[in-house]
């Protein structure tokens, strides 16, 4: 809900304290180096001394680095604020889907849970969205102020009513670093999937960095875009409600991968705007039914002792990855059109379902390190 309420309305805040687009550009490169260079050794934190605890703290974190923007005119503390934000997502980020799939100690369980948080996600974020755009009507700096006390009792919560679980009391914390990187090494697994996530790091970017342009390019009125957004944060309602159906296996992860990158695709070729918009809810339903089923099977790889540190350690190679396909494909976009950098966005998404398939060929490893169970369900 904070990050709905939020919105776009921090840097029309920014901009209204009169910071200049090179100033708020800063202040979201600050945030997300700060979270760049912390994400790994967080992970370790949250494996040691539980991944609740370490939610509320990053979730608290957060929502006070969204006060002090919110409250401040200057640029040094918006740049204080964004560094605390920062540290605040680097410690939520290898907490929750982890603590999820301990808790409940079942695969198909955790697929069921997250398509059901996906299905009424639609409806929150547009309830979120919504009040945003009423809270900054009445005072611009309303949203980041309520999406930070937000953030603050989301930790409360938490701490209050989820029980804690982590990876490995007795280990020492370096230790469990050296685990979690040693993991990294080793694991053809966890290489597959990064191979996956380093192509699909082209087809995500083409899709949430310029989908607005592109519809605009093919006729669409800039002030029918944001009823569009909100139509789309719907969307996502259906995703979840089909991923309860799924089996969460390599060749499901790779068919709907295929389906994306297909989508992507279509995009790039079809310049109909009505279709264009189709493809648009179209993807917003693929990707909600790919992430509770790609949650699982990262997961399922990952020892327990070192879940929390291998998923933030992965989230690092993926803000590398990330870095480097937005350059890219503004650079597809620039010397070719938007549309065929779409298409080639796409053709790699396609490509990004291989090393997925490839998964089919390994074992899953229980508590005890030994691997009874196939990832294609066979």
């Amino acid at each position: 809900m904070a990050s709905s309420v939020l919105g776009p309305y921090l840097s029309l805040w920014l901009k209204g304290i009169g910071l200049g687009f090179s100033e708020i550009g800063l202040t979201q490169s600050v945030s997300e180096i700060a979270q760049l260079i912390t994400d790994f050794p967080t992970g370790g934190v949250a494996d040691r001394h539980g991944r609740v605890k370490t939610y509320a703290a990053g979730s608290s974190l957060f929502g006070i680095g969204l006060l002090i923007i919110g409250l401040t005119h200057t640029i040094s503390a918006v740049l204080v604020g964004a560094t605390l934000s920062g540290f605040g997502m680097a410690l939520v980020s290898g907490t929750l889907v982890p603590w999820l799939y301990d808790a409940l100690n079942d695969r198909k369980s955790v697929q069921q849970t997250l398509g059901k948080l996906k299905a009424i996600s639609g409806p929150v974020r547009f309830a979120g969205g919504v009040i945003g755009g009423c809270l900054a009507s009445v005072a611009p700096n309303l949203p980041v102020l309520t999406a930070g006390v937000l953030s603050i009792a989301s930790a409360i919560i938490a701490l209050f009513l989820l029980p804690d679980n982590c990876g490995n009391r007795k280990a020492k914390y370096m230790e469990l670093l050296r685990r979690g990187l040693r993991e990294i090494r080793k694991n053809r697994a966890l290489h597959l999937l990064l191979a996956s996530s380093f192509f699909l790091s082209f087809t995500a970017r083409a899709f949430f960095t310029f989908w607005m342009l592109l519809l605009v390019q093919r006729g669409l009125p800039r002030e029918y875009l944001g009823v569009l957004f909100a139509l789309l944060l719907l969307s996502t309602s259906a995703g979840g409600l089909i991923a309860q159906k799924l089996e969460p296996t390599s060749k499901t992860a790779a068919m709907l991968t295929v389906l994306l990158g297909t989508e992507i695709a279509m995009l790039g070729i079809i310049e109909n705007l009505a279709i264009s918009i189709a493809l648009l809810f179209a993807l917003e339903v693929t990707l909600s039914a790919r992430f509770p089923v790609m949650a699982v099977l990262r997961n399922s790889f990952i020892p327990k002792e070192v879940r929390s540190t291998v998923t933030s350690a992965m989230s690092t190679v993926g803000s590398g990855f990330t870095a480097i396909s937005n350059v890219m494909v503004g650079a597809f976009a620039e010397k070719l059109s938007l549309g065929k950098a779409y298409f080639i966005a796409g053709s790699l998404g396609m490509l990004a379902a291989l090393p997925l398939l490839g998964l089919t060929f390994l074992s899953v490893p229980d508590e005890r390190g030994n691997m009874p169970e196939k990832v294609d369900g066979g």
